[in-house]
């Protein structure tokens, strides 16, 4: 089987499974100051294609430490509003790896 995995150069890691819907946005190895991101860290994540990944790393850099919530003006028109704290990181600083997984054979 061909999976995908997502590495930070600098560091080597690979970008974690995420835990309770926190998504991925806050997971930057350059910038370790971030409270939750020892909770990122652990089992790495699969991705099923190449063009997933290389969207995953779109977003990543795009949205830094991205939080969302509705907001309402005057008008009670309600809007998902985006709040980013950028850190400095860009596209660059990751990159695709192709990983491939064999299944085990029964030792007799």
């Amino acid at each position: 089987m061909i999976f995908y995995m997502i590495r930070h150069k600098a560091s080597g890691e690979f970008m974690p499974q995420g835990k309770r819907n926190r998504g991925y946005s806050h997971w930057n190895p350059s910038n370790q100051t971030e409270p939750f991101y020892g909770e990122l860290k652990g089992v790495p994540r699969l991705i099923d294609t190449e063009k997933r990944a290389k969207r995953i790393i779109a977003m990543w850099s795009a949205n830094p430490n991205a939080q969302s919530f509705m907001s309402s003006n005057w008008m009670m028109n309600d809007e998902l509003e985006y709040r980013t704290k950028p850190d400095g990181r860009t596209k660059d600083d990751l990159e695709v790896v192709e990983v491939r997984i064999f299944p085990r054979r029964a030792i007799e």
